[in-house]
Protein backbone atom coordinates (compact mmCIF):
# COMPACT_ATOMS: atom_id res chain seq x y z
CA UNK A 1 0.00 0.00 0.00
CA UNK A 2 1.26 3.46 -0.90
CA UNK A 3 0.39 6.46 1.26
CA UNK A 4 1.12 10.11 0.50
CA UNK A 5 0.75 12.75 3.22
CA UNK A 6 0.49 16.34 2.02
CA UNK A 7 0.79 19.81 3.46
CA UNK A 8 -1.14 21.74 0.77
CA UNK A 9 0.11 24.75 -1.19
CA UNK A 10 -0.66 28.27 -0.02
CA UNK A 11 -1.75 29.86 -3.27
CA UNK A 12 -5.32 30.67 -2.28
CA UNK A 13 -5.22 31.14 1.51
CA UNK A 14 -7.89 33.05 3.37
CA UNK A 15 -6.71 36.62 3.27
CA UNK A 16 -5.02 37.64 6.49
CA UNK A 17 -5.58 40.77 8.53
CA UNK A 18 -1.83 41.09 9.03
CA UNK A 19 -0.07 43.87 7.11
CA UNK A 20 1.35 42.45 3.88
CA UNK A 21 4.78 43.75 4.88
CA UNK A 22 4.71 41.35 7.82
CA UNK A 23 3.12 38.47 5.88
CA UNK A 24 5.94 38.54 3.32
CA UNK A 25 8.58 38.26 6.05
CA UNK A 26 7.71 34.83 7.39
CA UNK A 27 10.07 31.89 7.37
CA UNK A 28 9.36 28.30 6.33
CA UNK A 29 8.61 25.61 8.91
CA UNK A 30 8.24 21.82 8.58
CA UNK A 31 4.70 20.35 8.57
CA UNK A 32 5.00 18.61 11.91
CA UNK A 33 1.56 16.99 11.74
CA UNK A 34 2.17 15.03 8.53
CA UNK A 35 5.66 14.04 9.71
CA UNK A 36 4.15 12.55 12.88
CA UNK A 37 1.55 10.71 10.79
CA UNK A 38 4.22 9.35 8.44
CA UNK A 39 6.21 8.06 11.41
CA UNK A 40 3.14 6.31 12.81
CA UNK A 41 2.71 4.00 9.78
CA UNK A 42 6.12 3.65 8.16
CA UNK A 43 6.93 0.40 10.01
CA UNK A 44 3.76 -1.41 8.89
CA UNK A 45 4.43 -4.39 6.56
CA UNK A 46 3.89 -3.60 2.91
CA UNK A 47 3.38 0.13 3.50
CA UNK A 48 5.32 2.78 1.60
CA UNK A 49 4.81 6.31 2.88
CA UNK A 50 6.02 9.62 1.46
CA UNK A 51 5.52 13.28 2.35
CA UNK A 52 5.04 16.43 0.30
CA UNK A 53 5.24 19.93 1.76
CA UNK A 54 3.69 21.65 -1.24
CA UNK A 55 3.74 25.03 0.48
CA UNK A 56 7.48 25.06 1.22
CA UNK A 57 8.41 23.38 -2.07
CA UNK A 58 6.38 25.81 -4.18
CA UNK A 59 4.26 23.03 -5.69
CA UNK A 60 0.81 23.49 -7.20
CA UNK A 61 -2.19 21.20 -6.85
CA UNK A 62 -1.42 19.79 -10.30
CA UNK A 63 2.17 19.10 -9.22
CA UNK A 64 0.88 17.05 -6.30
CA UNK A 65 -1.53 15.17 -8.59
CA UNK A 66 1.35 14.32 -10.92
CA UNK A 67 3.27 12.82 -8.01
CA UNK A 68 0.21 10.71 -7.15
CA UNK A 69 0.07 9.40 -10.73
CA UNK A 70 3.79 8.64 -10.71
CA UNK A 71 3.67 7.01 -7.29
CA UNK A 72 0.41 5.11 -7.71
CA UNK A 73 -0.74 6.12 -4.23
CA UNK A 74 -3.73 4.36 -2.73
CA UNK A 75 -4.33 6.94 0.00
CA UNK A 76 -3.65 10.67 0.26
CA UNK A 77 -3.90 12.42 3.62
CA UNK A 78 -4.24 16.20 3.63
CA UNK A 79 -3.67 18.54 6.55
CA UNK A 80 -6.46 21.11 6.37
CA UNK A 81 -6.54 24.42 8.21
CA UNK A 82 -9.48 26.74 7.69
CA UNK A 83 -7.02 29.19 6.14
CA UNK A 84 -5.82 26.57 3.63
CA UNK A 85 -9.20 24.98 2.85
CA UNK A 86 -9.32 26.27 -0.73
CA UNK A 87 -5.84 24.97 -1.52
CA UNK A 88 -6.63 21.61 0.09
CA UNK A 89 -9.75 21.37 -2.08
CA UNK A 90 -7.68 22.19 -5.16
CA UNK A 91 -5.28 19.34 -4.33
CA UNK A 92 -8.11 16.89 -3.65
CA UNK A 93 -9.87 17.75 -6.91
CA UNK A 94 -6.65 17.52 -8.92
CA UNK A 95 -5.83 14.13 -7.41
CA UNK A 96 -9.35 12.81 -8.06
CA UNK A 97 -9.20 13.95 -11.68
CA UNK A 98 -5.78 12.37 -12.17
CA UNK A 99 -6.34 9.10 -10.30
CA UNK A 100 -10.00 8.57 -9.33
CA UNK A 101 -9.33 5.41 -7.33
CA UNK A 102 -7.12 7.17 -4.78
CA UNK A 103 -8.85 7.76 -1.45
CA UNK A 104 -8.41 11.23 0.07
CA UNK A 105 -8.77 11.98 3.78
CA UNK A 106 -8.81 15.44 5.36
CA UNK A 107 -7.38 15.86 8.84
CA UNK A 108 -6.41 18.74 11.08
CA UNK A 109 -8.27 21.58 12.82
CA UNK A 110 -10.75 22.40 10.05
CA UNK A 111 -12.30 18.95 9.54
CA UNK A 112 -12.25 18.50 13.30
CA UNK A 113 -14.59 21.49 13.66
CA UNK A 114 -16.46 21.08 10.39
CA UNK A 115 -16.44 17.38 9.57
CA UNK A 116 -19.84 17.25 7.82
CA UNK A 117 -19.24 20.49 5.92
CA UNK A 118 -15.84 19.21 4.77
CA UNK A 119 -17.32 16.00 3.40
CA UNK A 120 -20.22 17.85 1.76
CA UNK A 121 -17.74 19.88 -0.31
CA UNK A 122 -17.19 16.87 -2.53
CA UNK A 123 -13.54 16.06 -3.20
CA UNK A 124 -12.71 14.46 0.17
CA UNK A 125 -13.59 10.80 0.73
CA UNK A 126 -13.16 10.99 4.49
CA UNK A 127 -12.59 13.45 7.31
CA UNK A 128 -10.93 12.78 10.65
CA UNK A 129 -11.67 14.42 14.00
CA UNK A 130 -9.07 14.33 16.75
CA UNK A 131 -5.42 13.32 16.85
CA UNK A 132 -4.61 11.18 13.86
CA UNK A 133 -1.65 8.92 14.57
CA UNK A 134 -3.50 5.96 16.07
CA UNK A 135 -6.53 6.21 13.78
CA UNK A 136 -4.38 6.42 10.64
CA UNK A 137 -2.36 3.43 11.75
CA UNK A 138 -5.56 1.45 12.33
CA UNK A 139 -6.92 2.49 8.92
CA UNK A 140 -3.77 1.52 7.03
CA UNK A 141 -3.39 -1.75 8.99
CA UNK A 142 -6.88 -2.83 7.95
CA UNK A 143 -6.84 -1.36 4.45
CA UNK A 144 -7.30 -4.70 2.68
CA UNK A 145 -9.73 -6.15 5.21
CA UNK A 146 -13.38 -5.42 4.29
CA UNK A 147 -14.43 -6.36 7.82
CA UNK A 148 -12.05 -3.90 9.51
CA UNK A 149 -13.95 -1.31 11.58
CA UNK A 150 -13.78 2.39 10.73
CA UNK A 151 -11.16 3.91 13.07
CA UNK A 152 -12.25 6.33 15.82
CA UNK A 153 -12.83 9.89 14.62
CA UNK A 154 -12.99 8.97 10.92
CA UNK A 155 -16.13 9.45 8.87
CA UNK A 156 -16.41 8.43 5.24
CA UNK A 157 -18.49 10.35 2.72
CA UNK A 158 -20.82 7.35 2.39
CA UNK A 159 -21.80 7.76 6.05
CA UNK A 160 -19.71 5.01 7.64
CA UNK A 161 -18.16 6.32 10.82
CA UNK A 162 -15.87 5.19 13.57
CA UNK A 163 -16.67 5.21 17.25
CA UNK A 164 -16.12 7.34 19.22
CA UNK A 165 -16.86 10.27 16.91
CA UNK A 166 -13.62 11.98 17.94
CA UNK A 167 -10.35 10.07 18.10
CA UNK A 168 -9.32 9.90 21.78
CA UNK A 169 -6.41 11.99 22.93
CA UNK A 170 -3.13 10.10 23.06
CA UNK A 171 -2.24 10.02 26.74
CA UNK A 172 1.29 8.66 26.60
CA UNK A 173 3.04 10.92 24.10
CA UNK A 174 6.37 9.21 24.75
CA UNK A 175 5.16 6.18 22.81
CA UNK A 176 4.83 8.17 19.59
CA UNK A 177 7.60 7.75 17.04
CA UNK A 178 9.62 10.88 16.38
CA UNK A 179 8.43 12.81 13.31
CA UNK A 180 9.79 11.35 10.05
CA UNK A 181 12.03 14.32 9.26
CA UNK A 182 14.12 12.23 6.87
CA UNK A 183 11.14 12.15 4.50
CA UNK A 184 11.23 15.95 4.11
CA UNK A 185 13.76 18.31 2.54
CA UNK A 186 15.46 19.64 5.66
CA UNK A 187 17.43 22.31 3.80
CA UNK A 188 14.38 24.36 2.79
CA UNK A 189 13.31 25.27 6.31
CA UNK A 190 14.37 28.50 7.99
CA UNK A 191 13.16 31.19 10.38
CA UNK A 192 13.26 34.89 9.70
CA UNK A 193 14.33 35.33 13.35
CA UNK A 194 17.39 33.11 13.06
CA UNK A 195 20.52 32.97 10.96
CA UNK A 196 20.82 29.23 11.54
CA UNK A 197 19.82 26.68 8.89
CA UNK A 198 18.31 24.19 8.68
CA UNK A 199 15.73 24.48 11.42
CA UNK A 200 12.97 22.15 12.47
CA UNK A 201 9.92 22.20 14.70
CA UNK A 202 9.07 20.05 17.71
CA UNK A 203 6.21 19.58 20.14
CA UNK A 204 7.13 18.52 23.65
CA UNK A 205 3.51 18.61 24.79
CA UNK A 206 -0.03 18.79 23.49
CA UNK A 207 -2.94 20.73 24.88
CA UNK A 208 -2.91 23.87 26.99
CA UNK A 209 -4.17 24.15 30.58
CA UNK A 210 -5.07 27.82 30.27
CA UNK A 211 -8.39 29.31 29.17
CA UNK A 212 -7.57 32.35 27.03
CA UNK A 213 -10.81 33.45 25.37
CA UNK A 214 -9.24 33.99 21.94
CA UNK A 215 -7.40 30.68 21.65
CA UNK A 216 -8.36 27.12 20.87
CA UNK A 217 -6.68 24.15 19.22
CA UNK A 218 -9.70 21.85 19.34
CA UNK A 219 -8.05 18.75 17.92
CA UNK A 220 -5.37 18.90 20.65
CA UNK A 221 -7.63 19.82 23.57
CA UNK A 222 -7.29 22.02 26.63
CA UNK A 223 -5.64 19.46 28.89
CA UNK A 224 -1.87 19.63 29.13
CA UNK A 225 -0.23 16.33 28.13
CA UNK A 226 3.54 16.40 28.34
CA UNK A 227 6.30 14.18 27.04
CA UNK A 228 8.98 13.25 29.53
CA UNK A 229 12.10 15.38 29.68
CA UNK A 230 14.20 12.37 28.65
CA UNK A 231 12.06 11.74 25.57
CA UNK A 232 12.28 15.39 24.51
CA UNK A 233 16.05 15.49 24.97
CA UNK A 234 16.40 12.27 22.96
CA UNK A 235 14.52 13.78 20.01
CA UNK A 236 16.58 16.99 20.21
CA UNK A 237 19.75 14.90 20.11
CA UNK A 238 18.47 12.96 17.09
CA UNK A 239 17.66 16.23 15.32
CA UNK A 240 21.13 17.59 16.03
CA UNK A 241 22.68 14.41 14.61
CA UNK A 242 20.72 15.03 11.39
CA UNK A 243 22.47 18.39 11.04
CA UNK A 244 19.61 20.54 12.33
CA UNK A 245 20.90 23.75 13.90
CA UNK A 246 17.81 25.14 15.61
CA UNK A 247 14.56 23.71 16.98
CA UNK A 248 11.42 25.81 17.26
CA UNK A 249 9.03 24.37 19.82
CA UNK A 250 5.39 24.56 18.75
CA UNK A 251 3.93 23.81 22.19
CA UNK A 252 1.13 26.17 23.16
CA UNK A 253 3.06 26.74 26.39
CA UNK A 254 6.40 24.97 26.71
CA UNK A 255 6.69 26.18 30.33
CA UNK A 256 3.32 24.92 31.59
CA UNK A 257 5.39 22.61 33.81
CA UNK A 258 8.37 24.67 35.01
CA UNK A 259 9.88 21.58 36.65
CA UNK A 260 9.88 19.69 33.34
CA UNK A 261 11.36 22.71 31.52
CA UNK A 262 14.25 22.72 33.99
CA UNK A 263 14.73 18.96 33.60
CA UNK A 264 14.97 19.30 29.82
CA UNK A 265 17.63 22.00 30.14
CA UNK A 266 19.60 19.93 32.65
CA UNK A 267 19.55 16.90 30.36
CA UNK A 268 20.76 18.93 27.40
CA UNK A 269 23.72 20.12 29.46
CA UNK A 270 24.41 16.66 30.88
CA UNK A 271 24.40 15.03 27.44
CA UNK A 272 26.21 17.96 25.78
CA UNK A 273 23.54 18.23 23.08
CA UNK A 274 24.58 21.14 20.88
CA UNK A 275 21.48 22.61 19.25
CA UNK A 276 19.78 25.98 19.54
CA UNK A 277 16.11 26.11 20.51
CA UNK A 278 13.32 28.56 21.10
CA UNK A 279 10.05 28.29 22.98
CA UNK A 280 6.68 29.84 23.67
CA UNK A 281 6.48 30.69 27.35
CA UNK A 282 3.99 32.22 29.74
CA UNK A 283 5.28 35.29 31.55
CA UNK A 284 4.19 33.88 34.92
CA UNK A 285 5.92 30.48 34.70
CA UNK A 286 9.71 30.82 35.05
CA UNK A 287 12.10 32.78 37.23
CA UNK A 288 15.49 34.40 36.52
CA UNK A 289 17.50 31.28 37.38
CA UNK A 290 15.35 29.16 35.07
CA UNK A 291 16.10 31.41 32.11
CA UNK A 292 19.81 31.37 32.91
CA UNK A 293 19.81 27.56 33.08
CA UNK A 294 17.94 27.27 29.78
CA UNK A 295 20.29 29.75 28.11
CA UNK A 296 23.30 27.66 29.14
CA UNK A 297 21.53 24.66 27.58
CA UNK A 298 21.14 26.36 24.20
CA UNK A 299 17.89 28.30 24.49
CA UNK A 300 18.17 31.29 22.18
CA UNK A 301 14.75 32.89 22.08
CA UNK A 302 11.53 33.12 24.08
CA UNK A 303 8.13 34.04 22.62
CA UNK A 304 5.79 35.66 25.16
CA UNK A 305 2.08 36.31 24.64
CA UNK A 306 1.37 39.66 26.30
CA UNK A 307 -1.65 40.55 24.12
CA UNK A 308 -2.55 43.95 25.64
CA UNK A 309 -1.14 46.76 27.71
CA UNK A 310 -4.52 47.38 29.33
CA UNK A 311 -5.21 45.41 32.56
CA UNK A 312 -8.98 45.38 32.08
CA UNK A 313 -8.67 43.92 28.58
CA UNK A 314 -6.23 41.29 29.84
CA UNK A 315 -8.76 40.31 32.48
CA UNK A 316 -11.59 40.09 29.93
CA UNK A 317 -9.43 37.80 27.78
CA UNK A 318 -9.04 35.43 30.74
CA UNK A 319 -5.32 35.57 30.08
CA UNK A 320 -4.47 35.04 33.75
CA UNK A 321 -1.34 37.18 33.71
CA UNK A 322 -0.45 40.67 34.89
CA UNK A 323 1.55 43.46 33.32
CA UNK A 324 3.90 43.25 36.31
CA UNK A 325 4.64 39.61 35.51
CA UNK A 326 5.36 40.58 31.90
CA UNK A 327 7.87 43.18 33.05
CA UNK A 328 9.63 40.64 35.28
CA UNK A 329 9.74 37.93 32.60
CA UNK A 330 11.20 40.15 29.87
CA UNK A 331 13.79 41.53 32.30
CA UNK A 332 14.81 38.05 33.45
CA UNK A 333 15.04 36.66 29.92
CA UNK A 334 17.06 39.62 28.70
CA UNK A 335 19.47 39.39 31.63
CA UNK A 336 19.97 35.69 30.78
CA UNK A 337 21.12 36.76 27.31
CA UNK A 338 18.02 35.52 25.50
CA UNK A 339 16.26 37.14 22.57
CA UNK A 340 12.61 37.89 23.21
CA UNK A 341 9.54 38.21 21.03
CA UNK A 342 6.33 39.82 22.32
CA UNK A 343 2.90 39.14 20.87
CA UNK A 344 0.26 41.85 21.09
CA UNK A 345 -3.19 42.06 19.55
CA UNK A 346 -5.32 45.00 18.43
CA UNK A 347 -9.07 45.16 17.99
CA UNK A 348 -9.82 43.30 21.21
CA UNK A 349 -13.14 43.53 23.07
CA UNK A 350 -13.25 46.96 24.68
CA UNK A 351 -10.37 48.20 22.51
CA UNK A 352 -10.10 51.96 22.00
CA UNK A 353 -7.46 54.22 20.54
CA UNK A 354 -6.22 54.77 24.11
CA UNK A 355 -5.87 51.06 24.92
CA UNK A 356 -4.00 50.46 21.66
CA UNK A 357 -1.63 53.23 22.72
CA UNK A 358 -1.21 51.50 26.10
CA UNK A 359 -0.18 48.31 24.28
CA UNK A 360 2.38 50.18 22.20
CA UNK A 361 3.76 51.92 25.30
CA UNK A 362 4.11 48.58 27.09
CA UNK A 363 5.79 47.02 24.05
CA UNK A 364 8.34 49.83 24.02
CA UNK A 365 8.86 49.54 27.79
CA UNK A 366 9.36 45.77 27.67
CA UNK A 367 11.87 46.32 24.85
CA UNK A 368 11.69 42.89 23.17
CA UNK A 369 14.00 42.14 20.26
CA UNK A 370 10.92 41.57 18.13
CA UNK A 371 7.28 42.44 18.52
CA UNK A 372 4.38 40.97 16.59
CA UNK A 373 1.24 43.07 16.47
CA UNK A 374 -1.82 41.41 14.95
CA UNK A 375 -5.53 42.05 14.71
CA UNK A 376 -7.79 39.78 16.72
CA UNK A 377 -9.55 37.28 14.50
CA UNK A 378 -12.29 35.45 16.44
CA UNK A 379 -11.53 31.91 15.29
CA UNK A 380 -14.12 29.13 15.11
CA UNK A 381 -14.43 27.11 18.29
CA UNK A 382 -13.08 29.87 20.54
CA UNK A 383 -14.97 31.36 23.51
CA UNK A 384 -14.54 34.84 22.08
CA UNK A 385 -16.25 33.81 18.84
CA UNK A 386 -19.22 32.40 20.73
CA UNK A 387 -19.38 35.53 22.87
CA UNK A 388 -19.32 37.74 19.79
CA UNK A 389 -22.24 35.84 18.28
CA UNK A 390 -24.22 36.12 21.52
CA UNK A 391 -23.52 39.86 21.83
CA UNK A 392 -24.28 40.56 18.19
CA UNK A 393 -20.81 42.02 17.63
CA UNK A 394 -20.41 39.14 15.19
CA UNK A 395 -23.57 39.32 13.13
CA UNK A 396 -23.64 35.79 11.77
CA UNK A 397 -21.76 32.49 11.94
CA UNK A 398 -19.41 33.38 9.09
CA UNK A 399 -16.96 30.53 9.73
CA UNK A 400 -19.72 27.97 9.32
CA UNK A 401 -20.82 29.72 6.14
CA UNK A 402 -17.27 29.66 4.80
CA UNK A 403 -16.87 25.97 5.70
CA UNK A 404 -20.03 25.16 3.73
CA UNK A 405 -19.31 27.41 0.77
CA UNK A 406 -15.67 28.57 0.72
CA UNK A 407 -14.90 31.59 -1.42
CA UNK A 408 -11.52 33.11 -2.37
CA UNK A 409 -13.00 36.55 -1.66
CA UNK A 410 -13.61 35.75 2.01
CA UNK A 411 -11.85 37.91 4.59
CA UNK A 412 -12.40 37.22 8.30
CA UNK A 413 -14.30 40.04 9.99
CA UNK A 414 -12.73 41.73 12.98
CA UNK A 415 -14.19 42.69 16.37
CA UNK A 416 -15.80 46.06 15.66
CA UNK A 417 -17.13 47.42 18.92
CA UNK A 418 -15.53 50.73 19.96
CA UNK A 419 -13.36 50.95 16.82
CA UNK A 420 -14.22 50.08 13.24
CA UNK A 421 -12.05 47.96 10.96
CA UNK A 422 -10.33 50.89 9.26
CA UNK A 423 -9.41 52.44 12.60
CA UNK A 424 -8.03 49.14 13.89
CA UNK A 425 -5.95 48.53 10.76
CA UNK A 426 -4.57 52.06 10.71
CA UNK A 427 -3.69 51.75 14.40
CA UNK A 428 -1.93 48.44 13.78
CA UNK A 429 0.26 49.90 11.07
CA UNK A 430 1.11 52.84 13.33
CA UNK A 431 2.14 50.45 16.12
CA UNK A 432 4.57 48.68 13.79
CA UNK A 433 6.06 51.93 12.55
CA UNK A 434 6.47 53.50 15.98
CA UNK A 435 8.08 50.40 17.48
CA UNK A 436 10.48 49.48 14.68
CA UNK A 437 11.48 52.98 13.59
CA UNK A 438 13.22 53.68 16.89
CA UNK A 439 17.01 54.13 16.45
CA UNK A 440 17.61 51.74 19.37
CA UNK A 441 15.83 48.91 17.55
CA UNK A 442 17.58 49.55 14.24
CA UNK A 443 21.01 49.67 15.92
CA UNK A 444 20.34 46.44 17.82
CA UNK A 445 19.41 44.58 14.64
CA UNK A 446 22.53 45.80 12.86
CA UNK A 447 24.73 44.58 15.71
CA UNK A 448 23.27 41.09 15.44
CA UNK A 449 23.69 40.63 11.70
CA UNK A 450 26.02 37.67 11.25
CA UNK A 451 26.31 37.44 7.47
CA UNK A 452 25.79 39.33 4.22
CA UNK A 453 22.65 37.31 3.49
CA UNK A 454 21.38 38.15 6.97
CA UNK A 455 22.05 41.82 6.35
CA UNK A 456 20.15 41.75 3.04
CA UNK A 457 17.24 39.83 4.53
CA UNK A 458 17.05 42.08 7.58
CA UNK A 459 17.31 45.23 5.51
CA UNK A 460 14.52 44.12 3.21
CA UNK A 461 12.24 43.24 6.10
CA UNK A 462 13.10 46.43 7.94
CA UNK A 463 12.44 48.60 4.91
CA UNK A 464 9.00 47.07 4.46
CA UNK A 465 8.10 47.83 8.07
CA UNK A 466 9.67 51.29 8.16
CA UNK A 467 7.79 52.44 5.11
CA UNK A 468 4.53 50.68 5.96
CA UNK A 469 1.53 52.74 4.93
CA UNK A 470 -1.23 53.81 7.26
CA UNK A 471 -3.76 51.30 5.95
CA UNK A 472 -2.12 47.85 5.86
CA UNK A 473 -4.74 46.11 3.74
Amino acid sequence: MKVLLVNPPSRRPVRSILPPEVERSRGSFPPLGVLYLAASIRDLPGVEVSVIDAHAEGMSADDVALRVIEGGHDLVGLTVLTFTLLDAMDVAMAVKAARPGTRIIAGGPHPHLFQKETLDLGPFDGALRGEGEESLRALVSGWNDPAAPVPPGLRWKDGRAGSPEVAPFIEDLDKLEFPARDLSRLSIYHSVLSGLRPITTMMSSRGCPHRCAFCDRPHLGKRFRARSAANVAEEMEAAAEMGIKEIVFYDDTFTASPKRAREIAELLLERKIDVAWDIRARVSDLGPEDYKLAARAGLRRVHFGVESGDPKILESLQKGITIGQAREAFKAAREAGLETLAYFMAGLPGETAATMEHSLELAIELDPDYVHFSVLIPFPGTPIYRTGLEMGVIGRDYWSEFASSPSPDFTPPVWEEELNKDEILAGLAAMYRKFYRRPKVIARRLRRVQSLSGLIKGAAMGARVLFMKGDPR
